[in-house]
């Protein structure tokens, strides 16, 4: 374990206290020249190349609001960090697509309100639909706006925590909505924009796939997260190392693009490309659910099972559940004259699967389902034929194991120095066995935790992954059973500052989800009390899923086999 991470602190904006901004702001992936807004600054937010009138329409309302928004100055330095000027510029572009969008119809802001409604029966984080009196999900509205502005400076800052209700949203919604609604009865509809982003529903397998990434990849409100962190994947890999070899060069961009498109999950509800970009083609569509299931890809292994004129028959090993891949799909595919078995990367395409990825033949010896993510497969594969025994097995282990440390701590956290932490868990892994035996006798987890002695230490029993150890946190806990924390003083405890340090464990990767979750659960009143608004359940969950979203989804896994 890293114990750099381990101990790592961040400081975020709240109310409670002055906090430095430790974060790197960055915006726009392209050059602005001046303070002015250029038709190829436009253009790249789009899928053509060729501006008309209706763009250069656009343009000019992106300028005025950027006009507007240029007079903003606040004198906090942290506030004022986040509006250089192509900060700013950047923001008009954003906010102006959103008004081409709602005039088109093409249903991008429209698809984030659908899922929001659908997971938290309300339009829009931060509001209560009783409180849009005057709210028109069809028109353009300033809470749609106030929103956008909150997605857009928290994607680019996901080490800081923005008042969603605080002065930097409200302004620049008042000075855009200004603009947008002198413009918004009299704005052209673009055409092209909604022809590029309208789905054919007789569209094969790699239409829908092409069709996705450009969605996701050119419109407003995903394509600046998603495209930061395809270009961050391709440095991470090193292409430069296949400039000599084309082939291998183009192999491994596809490789790079095809795992990112599958695995990625957006700041928007955690969710993947293809659950996103069906919600903007719509649930009428005839290739909705084909969209929508695109990236749930399986990489697992398999035996060959036989081959016919359309399919390669595989099965699962651990499931023994049956496939068919499209053979089509699997380059020069070979028929195989003895039986063996593959690692495969697949994806669902109507009834059947097309091979998306690595297709390779592995040995006994190779074949591994004690991984974390072959537990996902495993889970994954069960559910699609209606089965969940795995699943209730490891939920049910969790289940008991957190049963026992909360009966043990009192909590679901414990304190203790870096030397204890071994022993420990030990300990607790064997109390365990012996209350809760299982048929077969079962080996303890390894160790590899590498702790400095006095290391203060806390550890937490997360109910999705189990025992984790976290440094630099003991001060978050006012608990009785905390040894670090002196004898509470009356009174002292209303000086403790429970909004900043959840705010801490929230915008933090390395903190799980469920230890923000746990810590809001523990000390409600108070942070309740000193937070922005009360953390209501969707909104926490908002929170979670945005940002938490590379673990939202993880677990559980099972920690004694």
């Amino acid at each position: 374990m890293d114990l750099s991470k381990l101990f790592s602190f961040m400081h975020v904006f709240c109310n409670h206290g002055n906090f430095e901004n430790l974060a790197t702001f960055g915006f726009s992936i392209f050059h602005m020249r001046g303070n002015r807004i250029f038709i190829q600054d436009w253009i790249a937010h789009h899928t053509y190349q060729k501006a008309n009138d209706i763009d250069s329409y656009y343009l000019k309302v992106a300028n005025q609001i950027n006009d507007n928004l240029s007079t903003l100055w606040f004198e906090e330095p942290e506030t004022n960090d986040l509006i250089q000027t192509d900060a700013l510029k950047t923001l008009s572009i954003y906010l102006t697509c959103y008004l081409e969008d709602v005039i088109a119809n093409t249903g991008i802001f429209a698809a984030f309100r659908t899922i929001h409604k659908e997971l938290y029966n309300e339009f829009l984080p931060f509001y209560k639909d009783n409180d849009l009196l005057d709210y028109y999900p069809e028109d353009i509205n300033s809470e749609d706006v106030a929103v956008l502005a909150w997605l857009f400076f928290s994607e680019r800052n996901p080490h800081l925590f923005i008042d969603p209700h605080g002065r930097l949203i409200q302004l620049v919604t008042d000075l855009t909505y200004a603009i947008l609604e002198e413009h918004y009865e009299v704005a052209p509809e673009n055409p092209k924009l909604k022809s590029e982003y309208t789905l054919d529903e007789n569209a094969d397998y790699f239409e829908v796939r092409n069709f996705i990434e450009k969605l996701v990849a050119t419109n407003y409100l995903t394509a600046g997260e998603y495209n930061t962190n395809l270009n961050h994947l391709m440095q991470v890999a090193e292409l430069g190392r296949y400039q000599h070899d084309q082939a291998q060069l183009q192999q491994m961009i596809y490789r790079v693009r095809d795992n990112h498109f599958n695995n990625y999950r957006l700041h928007l509800f955690a969710l993947k490309s293809s659950e996103f970009v069906a919600e903007v083609v719509g649930k009428e569509h005839a290739l909705y659910s084909s969209v929508k299931t695109l990236g749930n890809r399986i990489h697992s292994f398999f035996d060959y099972v036989k081959t016919d004129e359309q399919f390669v028959h595989v099965k699962h090993i651990n499931t023994k559940t049956v496939f068919k891949i499209y053979k089509d799909s699997i380059r020069e595919f070979a028929e195989p004259s003895t039986t063996l078995s593959f690692y495969m990367e697949i994806v669902p395409w109507k009834d059947a699967w097309n091979l998306s990825g690595i297709m390779t033949v592995v040995n006994p010896e190779e074949v591994n389902f004690d991984l974390p993510e072959q537990y996902e497969m495993t889970y994954r594969i069960e559910a699609m034929a209606g089965k969940d025994k795995s699943l209730k097995k490891t939920e049910k282990q969790l289940k008991d194991m957190g049963k026992l440390f909360q009966s043990e701590q009192k909590a679901a956290v414990a304190f203790m120095e870096g030397r204890e932490v071994k022993e420990f868990a030990s300990k607790f892994f064997q109390t365990y066995l012996q209350k809760y035996p299982g048929k077969e006798e079962s080996a303890l987890p390894e160790s590899n935790l590498d702790l400095t002695a006095d290391a203060k230490v806390t550890v937490f029993f997360n109910p999705k992954t189990g025992l984790e150890v976290f440094g630099g946190i003991e001060d978050f806990f006012p608990l009785e059973h905390n040894p670090f924390i002196e004898k509470e003083v009356e009174g002292t405890r209303a000086d403790v500052p429970f909004a900043r340090y959840f705010l801490n464990l929230l915008v933090e990767d390395f903190f799980p989800g469920e230890l923000s979750k746990y810590y809001a659960s523990l000390f409600k009143t108070e942070v309740d009390k000193q937070f922005f608004f009360p953390l209501e359940e969707p909104i926490l969950d908002f929170f979670l899923r945005f940002y938490k979203r590379g673990s939202y989804f993880l677990g559980p896994f099972p920690l004694i086999k």
